[in-house]
């Protein structure tokens, strides 16, 4: 009797307890589903502040890899973001959400914005018959000064293959690099990479030329360098295995842009014939290490002063199912302090990439974060690709856009994720993919671009417009 009874009693308490657990969790649920409701986003961390349409863009499906294009930055003092649309159009915000000035910017399509270090100067890259960069005041978006890339790179208007600047960087002493680049497609199916690297002033004097006397003959689209401007870094990412002048995977410069200090060759990973490295690299302040991803699926890190390779991972690695080689390619690389973050994008058909893969690989469309030892501390998969990432203090915002196998449209959004511990801080949906994204550096405020996108059965969903989040305080 005394053993049923405390059975009971047992019984009872466990009952009980689950069911405060569960109110518990239930109530915790709520109030973060009420937070994020009353917000506009999941967790109710940040606060939809305002809620731009930018203009009318081209649609594109899911087959088509050229989605619209879009950038947003915030300044170094936190206190505007800057806005470079598909439409040609330069927006200067507050991060209140007020317009400050827009400029049109012409006939040419917006390939690039950053901040000067000093928030003085808004830098616009673009594609145009002229290939210009352009340098605006930030107070009210005058022109202070252009320089072409067209006398380097040349142009043909007949075949619309024109130069653009389409990579910037500045050090912390607001000298500027700039990637101007120009391809060109031959009725023969080969490919033609015509590029130059650029240094100017802050008052746009040019006084760095790479190489000095030649076009580089390499696809080159990125650039960064170290905080006190002593090293520029490139990669090439050419599409086919032809011989090229500029042939090694990496290249590291000096800061005057007149030597080569080191390159690296990274070997080819099967069954692919070249290596592509189209984001990379990104060297850490200090300039003592360079981080790379290649489109295969392999991450590197480099010893930025002297070029030996110090780690190298696999986040993707090529298999062969049901008789196609596929991969997640590898798309973007940050440096966060003592972390380093990868990131990988869409399911890779290696057999042809317009066509659709067995399967979708288990590591697309994700987030790695190592240490500079090559320890993998934590990972986030977010379901669809990753078309921006941008670095905060300890918080990394993402824009996530298409998911060309799943075609899941519940993916699409904003995310804000803490670096390392790769934990979702908070996400805004969007009904389009979200093509661009930026966080401020004292990670208060978050800004994305959603773009439209047109459905198998041919609607259209989504609009061409910003978004603008600020942290809950």
């Amino acid at each position: 009797m005394k053993k049923k009874l405390f059975t009971i009693i047992i019984t009872v308490l466990f009952i009980v307890t689950l069911g405060l657990l569960g109110s518990h969790i239930f109530s915790l649920d709520s109030r973060m589903s009420m937070a994020g409701k009353q917000s506009g986003t999941q967790t109710g961390a940040y606060v939809k502040t305002t809620e731009t349409v930018l203009g009318q863009t081209e649609v594109y499906n899911y087959q088509r890899m050229g989605f619209n294009k879009g950038f947003v930055r915030f300044s170094p003092d936190s206190r505007y973001l800057a806005v470079g649309s598909e439409t040609g159009e330069v927006l200067l915000f507050n991060t209140k959400g007020s317009l400050v000035w827009r400029k049109n910017m012409g006939l040419g399509k917006i390939t690039a914005v950053e901040f000067s270090p000093d928030g003085q100067s808004i830098l616009i890259g673009e594609n145009s018959p002229q290939g210009y960069l352009f340098s605006l005041a930030a107070k009210d978006g005058r022109e202070l000064w252009r320089q072409a890339s067209v006398n380097e790179l040349g142009a043909n208007i007949k075949e619309k293959t024109f130069p653009g600047v389409v990579a910037v960087k500045t050090d912390a002493n607001g000298m500027i690099y700039a990637v101007a680049q120009r391809y060109i497609r031959q009725p023969d199916g080969r490919n033609e990479y015509i590029g130059r690297i650029y240094k100017f002033t802050p008052e746009g004097e040019q006084v760095g030329l790479f190489p000095s006397d030649h076009n580089l003959d390499a696809w080159v689209s990125w650039i960064s360098v170290d905080a006190a401007g002593e090293r520029a870094y490139f990669a090439t990412a050419n599409y086919d295995i032809a011989k090229y002048k500029y042939d090694r995977s990496i290249y590291c410069l000096d800061g005057r842009l007149e030597t080569v200090l080191w390159s690296n060759i990274v070997d080819v990973a099967h069954p692919y014939q070249n290596v592509a490295m189209r984001t990379s690299p990104e060297v850490s302040a200090n300039g003592r290490y360079t981080a790379a991803i290649a489109s295969d699926g392999r991450c590197f890190l480099f010893d930025g002063i002297q070029g030996k390779e110090l780690w190298r991972r696999s986040i993707s690695q090529p298999q062969k199912i049901a008789g196609v080689y596929i991969n997640a390619t590898g798309n973007y690389v940050q440096m966060f302090g003592e972390y380093v973050v990868f990131t990988t994008g869409n399911t890779y058909n290696r057999a042809n990439w317009q066509l659709p893969t067995p399967v979708e690989s288990p590591s697309s469309n994700s987030l790695f974060v190592f240490d500079l030892q090559g320890n993998l501390m934590n990972n986030y998969k977010f379901g669809g690709m990753i078309e921006q990432i941008a670095a905060g203090s300890r918080q990394a915002a993402l824009a996530v856009g298409r998911n060309v196998r799943s075609k899941d449209l519940s993916v699409h959004g904003l995310y804000i994720v803490t670096i390392p511990e790769a934990q979702l801080v908070d996400r805004v949906a969007t009904d389009g993919p979200c093509i661009a994204a930026d966080i401020s550096a004292d990670g208060k405020y978050a800004a994305g671009i959603e773009a439209p996108i047109q459905l198998d059965d041919g609607r259209v969903v989504g609009e061409y417009k910003l978004v603008l989040l600020t942290r809950q305080e």
